[in-house]
């Protein structure tokens, strides 16, 4: 009998212990599942976390030329980088404290005007001679390519951007196209009311303009627009260095094929034959000549003297102040040219008080107050 209760005491001692076991085993799993989870949990968590800040930190846009870019958030760019002079002159307008640095040494025309704490940003060359070790040392978050929209342009922004490793945004430069390029701008470096301002402007000059397309056929001015340092380049009729005249309803004498380059060479002989009404020059900036310098020569030139514009002392130089209000470069700085020109050529048609004008467009674009001797200087191209 006491054999048969201790067998069963065993028994039962046996099935306590290993439902002990049991249990310890549960614990143990259920513990180790629950740091698993938690371990798994906690990157997916912080991936995520990180995945959500980095798209507040960046957006997609779509450029001026149709490309999809990412881009950091308006409040992100710090600095922008400008791959030629009209991204340059854009950026100083819009925003010249992201502005990087310039792509040429300036002049002392240009220093006139740009405020003196942005005369001495570097310069980090254009082109071919861009100084790319030296751009992206400058670790700029950003960098802007402003042009005529083609497959060219396209090309160039995705090869700089690949030189630099940061986006590249394209910009269109087309005359026309002035107040929706501020506008793009001013979104995408977070400046919307300014830009939105320089916008307006723009509008505002194709809109006081527009009473030139109804100039009968016969009351046309006929232009020569001269650059280069003997004032015998031209741009052609229809080409972007020309879309001043184009704009303004005036005739270029130069109805000529482009080619390959942005300007034709002409010889005296041909603006002879010509005979235009008036003379615009741009004169040559690589050389520090001002369009009243070439302007001068050609007056005083005894092999011009015979030329109508001549004659009747319609020979003027653009002003330079602090970029050319013509051409060279082909940028927003037209828009107070365009005031100009169409003033000068159509005074009968353009009631505007020109003095006026410049000082508010100085005022707006430049951030400076024109004094009445700089404003006669800029006239006179004395700068």
């Amino acid at each position: 009998m006491r054999r048969k209760e201790r067998r069963e005491s065993m028994k039962k001692h046996r099935q306590l212990l290993a439902l002990f076991i049991c249990l310890v085993m549960s614990v143990s799993l259920l513990t180790g599942y629950s740091e698993t989870k938690a371990a798994t949990e906690e990157p997916t968590q912080s991936a995520e976390q990180d995945a959500t800040q980095e798209t507040a930190e960046t957006r997609e846009i779509t450029d001026m030329a149709g490309r999809k870019v990412t881009v950091p958030t308006a409040e992100n760019i710090e600095s922008v980088f400008s791959a030629g002079p009209v991204a340059a002159i854009f950026l100083y307008m819009v925003v010249p404290d992201k502005l990087l640095g310039w792509n040429y040494e300036l002049n002392d025309v240009e220093k006139s005007i740009i405020l003196d704490k942005y005369q001495d940003l570097p310069n980090f060359g254009m082109g071919d001679a861009v100084n790319y070790e030296a751009v992206i040392a400058a670790n700029p978050t950003i960098a802007i390519n402003s042009g005529k929209i083609n497959d060219a342009m396209v090309s160039d922004c995705d090869a700089l951007s690949e030189s630099l490793g940061i986006p590249v945004v394209a910009v269109d430069n087309e005359l026309n196209n002035s107040a929706e390029a501020f506008r793009f701008m001013g979104e995408l470096l977070g400046v919307e009311d300014h830009a939105e301002e320089l916008a307006q402007y723009a509008e505002q000059v194709f809109t006081d303009i527009n009473v030139l397309s109804d100039i009968p056929e016969e009351k046309k001015v006929s232009v020569y627009f001269g650059n280069g340092e003997d004032s015998l380049e031209t741009a052609p009729r229809g080409s972007q260095h020309a879309q001043i005249l184009d704009a303004i309803n005036a005739v270029n004498v130069a109805d000529l094929e482009l080619g390959d380059g942005s300007r034709v060479q002409i010889s005296a002989e041909q603006l002879l034959a010509w005979d235009p009404d008036v003379i615009v020059v741009n004169g040559e900036p690589k050389a520090d000549k001002s369009g009243s310098s070439a302007a001068e020569d050609i007056l005083s030139n005894p092999d011009y003297a015979s030329l109508k514009a001549v004659q009747d002392q319609k020979v003027y130089g653009t002003p330079n102040a602090p970029f050319s209000w013509v051409d060279r470069p082909a940028g927003p700085n037209r828009l107070i040219g365009m005031r100009w020109f169409s003033a000068l050529i159509y005074p009968e048609y353009i009631k505007c008080d020109i003095n006026e004008e410049i000082h508010k467009f100085f005022d707006l674009f430049y951030h400076v107050d024109l004094s009445d001797e700089q404003l006669e200087n800029v006239l006179k191209g004395t700068l």
